[in-house]
């Protein structure tokens, strides 16, 4: 196994290690959306939401990560994880199969593209996007979730939270009014909904 480790090359050791640790945090997001935790986050990103904005009018993004292709959600955390893990997988096998660096690039980039639009469509389908107004998003508020990424105190930054909408675990940008910032594993209460589907959320005291 030494052997083996020392005759990687530097950019066969840094695909090496970008490929695991990529799997490696994918695996615990899995892991964390099963018990309830990590979520199906980046699918939420997504949604078709209905942020019940006046005169019928309707946000088309929920979260400042997704990028809207035809319907499609790319570069949500899951995306550039799973983006990562295959095209640094590919690059590495392709370049310990002494494929040409130029190629394995080319093959890594492709399959990391391919990756990140199955990604997507994947979480499109299980989150039934072909619906169109399916999801309100004004049924979060009064709900309790759980912070993803940590929310700066004061309104001096977003974080992000996993809520609980008509039986769908969705993952939103989120706010606090609060001097304190709530870390990630807390558990909040939304309080309001802002423009661009973001969450007003208070923290809950234990």
């Amino acid at each position: 196994m030494g052997d083996y480790i020392n005759s990687l090359t530097l950019i066969e050791t840094v695909l090496f290690v970008v490929s695991v640790s990529a799997m490696i945090i994918l695996v615990i997001q899995t892991i964390l959306a099963l018990v309830g935790f990590g979520g199906e986050g980046d699918a939420a990103d997504g949604l078709d939401t209905d942020a019940g904005v006046p005169d019928g009018s309707e946000s088309d993004s929920v979260g400042n990560e997704a990028f809207d292709a035809q319907g499609l959600r790319l570069f949500t955390v899951r995306g550039i994880v799973g983006f990562l893990m295959v095209s640094s997988g590919v690059g590495f096998v392709a370049l310990r199969a002494d494929i040409p660096e130029f190629i394995a690039l080319i093959m890594a980039l492709v399959s990391g593209t391919l990756t990140l639009f199955g990604m997507a469509k994947l979480m499109q389908v299980l989150m039934g996007l072909n619906q169109d107004g399916t999801l309100k998003i004004n049924n979060a508020i009064g709900q309790t979730g759980t912070v993803y990424i940590r929310i700066p105190g004061e309104e001096k930054g977003s974080g992000k939270v996993n809520v609980t909408i008509q039986e769908r675990l969705c993952e939103f940008d989120a706010v606090t009014e609060s001097g304190e910032t709530i870390k990630t594993g807390e558990l909040v209460f939304i309080t309001d909904i802002r423009a661009g589907n973001v969450l007003v959320v208070e923290k809950v005291e234990k």
